[in-house]
């Protein structure tokens, strides 16, 4: 039997050996001419957030890369005469979110507060927590505590200085009772900092910073993120609970923060998008990692721009090593998108990207009804381009989730608790946004479909924002018969199974357990114990309570489950069996599997082998038996020769129903996760 392969859990080859099989560089196989000129974008309005200021080389003085405390403290002097300006609302402007008086900086405590004066967290030490140094980084059934210790009691505002500067604040961390000496710590986010009322702000921990071999179970960098529009601490656990079981995204832990003594409070500890992810995730630290900042305008969601990679880099940023590349293959896949005629796109477009892993990208964005996600701005993940050239869409930033519908009052969570979706407009499309001349790209009636959602919108129905031009993932890979289908697969196996009560509720119920006990005592808390409490509620009957976060994923999968999209039969693949035949000195692979429940028009496999190449589909074989004469027993079978011994293949099944067209995959992640059979080195 076959489990799919991810080397997170699963050893099942020498992944670095196998990256070698692979031929570097793009395949082949091109797309017709595509118009030149320049696209949307450039710099006007509607840009991605978050600028920063350099300043570390400036106040350097001894070339070792960080700053010392007497040159931190010119360059916050610096800093405090010279520093551009943002507006009344921006850091560093008067009153600014993050600076001195506003409700993120020093006497700015906001909710935290305790007749009118500021909160002060619990004092814990080492001793008073469970270690769990035998444990894993991303366990999602235990919270690790987190002890910083900084030299001045000034920290937060130190911090809060160096907020969007390429500065990192020295701190020692401890963790599971081992020191981390020098560890750069950085205050981090958009909202989560500018927004989130009292001192509990995001934070990002590099441990290499001032020793390059210093590590946390193999982690460089984390990011522990504040749970910002979040009472439960949650949703990004539960997005990462959930996006790990299909495809590749950021691993999450839960953590407790102690600095200097005084707790505060929970965080979610998200995995960062570094080399240490792609070997993780990839079996490789090879290729180019970009991330997609937030942008309301939508340009950074693969629209084509233009030939010029130029076009590209306001709304792209390249993480990983500066590479001529690297831009041009974001051309390459954003003009696929844009130009692959209808009729070739299957063939052209997974040379460019891993189609399957983006439509689990969509899928998840969809059923968990991100607010801040691609649908609602195009914008706000990661992409990962492998040795081959080819584009993974991976998501991030995913703390604003399930957040329910948008109404007078307060969001899930009672008092205090987040924003809901956006309203939905004609068609299901959401209102606000538009483009120019009130139209998103192709005006009326042309491929836009309607108006642009604005931020905050999310989707509400399956196949909403398929007719949208603004956001080509969604507007061309759903227009392609097939891979609507697997989505709507991705979209059933999201609903009947994953957010079931069985599955997503018991993990609430056990996560609500191993959390209550410190939302209690936190002073730091941006929410309450109420509305913790309340996201969790059910009624007499054991319900959901109405505007909770059960209720929400409750009413996401009934609004899946019930749309015209999901009718009709749905075939049902029984785990595939596999054996393996030693025919002329190589190795045949057999695969049989058993469709049950409805008429087959076809089952398929799609193989490749290696890690990073596109699927291969091939149509598998009835067997020819019929157990009443008529009605096939769904056994079919499928010979792959040669195959080379010690040859690692990738592959995935697929059926069709007959008279329907939806499929059913094994595994349930498809493509996104897929089976790995390794070939026998010599025969037994």
């Amino acid at each position: 039997m076959f489990a799919p392969l991810r080397s997170w859990s699963i050893p099942l080859l020498s992944l670095a050996a196998l990256v070698a099989q692979d031929p570097q560089g793009p395949p082949d196989g091109g797309f017709p001419g595509r118009p030149g000129g320049q696209g949307p974008g450039g710099m006007g309005p509607g840009g991605p957030m978050g600028q920063t200021t350099k300043v570390l080389t400036q106040f350097d003085a001894d070339k070792n890369a960080r700053l010392d405390a007497k040159e931190r403290q010119e360059a916050r002097a610096w800093l405090k005469a010279n520093r551009p300006q943002r507006g009344r609302r921006g850091p560093g402007g008067p009153g600014g979110m993050g600076g001195p008086g506003g409700p993120g900086g020093p006497g700015g405590e906001g909710a935290a507060r305790d007749n009118g004066e500021p909160k002060t967290g619990a004092h814990v030490e080492p001793k008073d927590v469970t270690s769990y140094s035998d444990r894993p980084l991303f366990d999602l059934d235990i919270v690790r505590t987190f002890f910083v210790e900084f030299p001045n009691d000034d920290w937060h505002a130190e911090l809060t200085e160096f907020y969007r500067t390429d500065v990192r604040v020295p701190a020692t961390v401890t963790v599971d009772g081992k020191t981390y000496r020098d560890v750069g710590v950085q205050f981090r986010g958009n909202t989560s900092f500018a927004m989130a009322p009292g001192k509990k702000k995001s934070i990002d921990f590099a441990f290499d910073d001032a020793d390059s071999k210093q590590n946390l179970y193999g982690v460089r960098n984390l990011d522990l993120l504040n749970c910002n529009t979040d009472p439960t601490s949650l949703r990004e656990a539960l997005h990462g609970f959930v996006a790990n079981h299909f495809m590749t995204a950021p691993r999450v832990a839960l953590a407790r923060v102690v600095v200097n003594g005084e707790d505060y409070g929970v965080y979610a500890a998200v995995q960062q998008f570094d080399k240490e992810f792609v070997q993780d995730h990839f079996g490789t630290k090879q290729g180019d990692r970009f991330k997609v900042p937030p942008d309301f305008g939508g340009n950074g969601g693969l629209r084509f721009l233009g030939e010029e990679p130029e076009a590209y880099k306001r709304n792209y940023d390249l993480k990983s090593a500066p590479s001529d590349a690297a831009w041009q293959g974001l051309v390459d896949v954003c003009a696929a998108l844009e130009n692959a005629p209808a009729d070739r796109i299957e063939a052209i477009l997974p040379q460019h990207l891993d189609v399957d892993s983006a439509l689990w990208f969509l899928a998840l964005d969809n059923a968990l009804g991100d607010d801040d996600g691609y649908f609602s701005r195009a914008s706000d993940y990661l992409l990962y381009r492998d040795p081959k050239g080819r584009f993974h869409t991976i998501p991030r930033d995913n703390n604003e989730i399930l957040l329910g519908a948008r109404g007078g009052g307060r969001g899930p969570g009672g008092p205090g608790g987040p924003r809901g979706g956006a309203p939905t407009g004609p068609g299901g499309q959401a209102p606000g946004g538009q483009g120019p001349g009130g139209q998103a790209p192709g005006g009326p009636g042309g491929p836009g479909g309607g108006r642009r959602a604005g931020p905050g919108g999310t989707a509400t129905t399956p196949l909403q924002g398929a007719a949208r031009a603004d956001r080509p993932l969604l507007h061309r890979l759903l227009a392609v018969p097939a891979w609507k289908e697997r989505y709507l697969a991705n979209l059933r196996e999201l609903a009947t199974t994953t957010m079931s009560d069985e599955v997503l509720g018991a993990r609430l119920a056990s996560w609500r357990a191993l959390l209550e006990p410190l939302v209690k005592v936190d002073a730091h808390s941006m929410y309450g114990l109420e509305a913790f409490q309340n996201a969790f509620a059910r009624d007499e009957a054991g319900q959901p309570a109405a505007r909770s976060l059960l209720a929400t994923i409750a009413q996401k999968r009934q609004a899946i489950l019930n749309d015209a999209a999901m009718q009709g039969a749905w075939p049902q693949l029984a785990a595939p069996k596999t054996t393996a035949q030693m025919v002329n000195d190589l190795f045949v692979l057999q695969v049989t599997v058993k469709a049950d429940g409805t008429k087959i028009a076809a089952v398929r496999l799609h193989a490749d082998k290696g890690l990073f190449g596109a699927f291969t589909a091939m149509d598998m074989r009835d067997d020819g038996k019929h157990g009443d004469g008529a009605a096939n027993d769904g056994v079919y079978g499928l010979s792959l020769a040669p195959i080379e011994a010690g040859a690692t293949w990738r592959f995935w099944l697929e059926a069709v129903a007959a008279d329907s067209g939806h499929v059913d995959c094994q595994p349930a992640s498809n493509g996104g996760l897929p089976f790995a059979w390794t070939a026998p080195t010599k025969a037994k």
